[in-house]
């Protein structure tokens, strides 16, 4: 027992009633859970780890010397910075940023991209600014003129370029992943998928309730997220959300695969992961609430480990214990939290697939 726990277990919920199979406990029940979820847990891992591997041979094979390909890239005419006041009180100044990238690397590349970075007079950094642009073939120019409203006047900046795959390669190779393990996870735990829908089916009403409550809840704690982080002074988003806002655009091939990938199998490979597997394995050991704040930190720090901003870890660690307390509320269904991490990021789907069609609701 932990002293938490009493928090959680005032009106602790009566445990669902273990159904017979041939006169043996359900598949859900037995002593082996664990060892299912460990199974689960390296299919995850081994499914990454060989993605990886195929994607770094794909790309040292297609590029072999990134380094020639960049020197080869020719500034033709030096980005130009021109700040000017603008009569928006919130954003008084507007940046205009021009210059001229010839692809001379002697293929055609996917996208090249431009990134300038403001600093401070202190050189301290005030904001980045990205701009790419997709197909550019061998001898072809990629002409830059942007402008951005700013609240802030640089005192200095920094030019730098390069080039990258596609949009849609990052969004096959984000979604391969979740869409193989999601489908091993089902073929492998079948037996506890089965058991748990059918509870959700049994009760529909009130589990659609509870998911429709957890998504408020979400909401919530993002909410409250967004407050310390305004505290701490940080602003802006984390590099995850702008990673995943930049694979949108008006393909609609490319959108329905971000469906898939955002939609339905992140929630049901990350919900497996993070409450089937790991809250599972630390609840027996020190309660629901050690488990739901390990397991929603564990989440959190995955989200933003590969870009280290982990001060932007704070929303997702909120939102993976709001999960976490949601799967305990729903006596461990795994249908009602992947209904609510669903809803969380449908709405992120609806928004940036929008804006990639020119359309801004915020």
């Amino acid at each position: 027992m932990n002293e938490f726990d009493d928090l959680f277990d005032k009106k602790k919920p009566e445990e669902p009633e273990k159904p017979k199979q041939d006169g043996v406990e359900d598949f859900y029940f037995q002593a082996n859970l664990q060892r299912r979820n460990g199974f689960l847990l390296l299919i995850y891992i081994g499914v990454l780890l060989v993605f990886s591997i195929i994607t770094q041979i794909y790309y040292s094979y297609k590029y072999s010397d990134t380094d020639q390909i960049v020197a080869n890239i020719v500034v033709i005419n030096n980005l130009q910075v021109d700040v000017t006041p603008n009569e928006d009180t919130d954003y008084p100044f507007r940046i205009s940023m021009t210059g001229a990238l010839l692809n001379n690397s002697g293929i055609d590349l996917p996208q090249m991209w431009i990134e300038v970075e403001f600093y401070d007079a202190d050189e301290n950094s005030l904001g980045v600014y990205n701009y790419s642009d997709t197909d550019i073939a061998d001898g072809e120019v990629m002409s830059f003129d942007e402008s951005v409203l700013a609240d802030f006047n640089p005192d200095s900046y920094a030019f730098r370029y390069g080039f990258d795959e596609s949009s849609m390669f990052y969004t096959l190779i984000g979604f391969l992943p979740v869409f193989i393990s999601g489908l091993l996870f089902l073929i492998v735990d079948w037996q506890a998928f089965s058991y748990d829908w059918q509870r959700f089916r049994k009760r529909l009403g009130p589990m659609i309730g509870q998911v429709i409550l957890g998504f408020v809840m979400v909401y919530a704690a993002l909410i409250l997220a967004q407050i310390i982080l305004n505290e701490l002074n940080v602003s802006g988003t984390s590099q995850n959300e702008m990673t995943i806002q930049g694979l949108f655009d008006a393909n609609p091939l490319q959108i329905v695969m971000l469906f898939l990938l955002l939609c339905v199998f992140t929630p049901i490979t990350e919900e497996i992961i993070f409450r089937k597997v790991l809250y599972n394995f630390v609840q027996p050991r020190t309660g629901h609430a050690v488990a739901i704040i390990i397991s929603g930190a564990v989440f959190g720090l995955m989200h933003v480990i590969t870009y280290r901003d982990f001060i932007q870890s704070i929303p997702y660690i909120f939102m993976g214990m709001t999960f976490g307390y949601i799967y305990y509320r729903s006596q461990k269904n795994i249908f009602v939290v992947m209904g609510v991490h669903f809803l969380n990021n449908l709405l992120s789907f609806v928004i940036y697939a929008l804006m990639a069609y020119g359309v801004s609701i915020l």
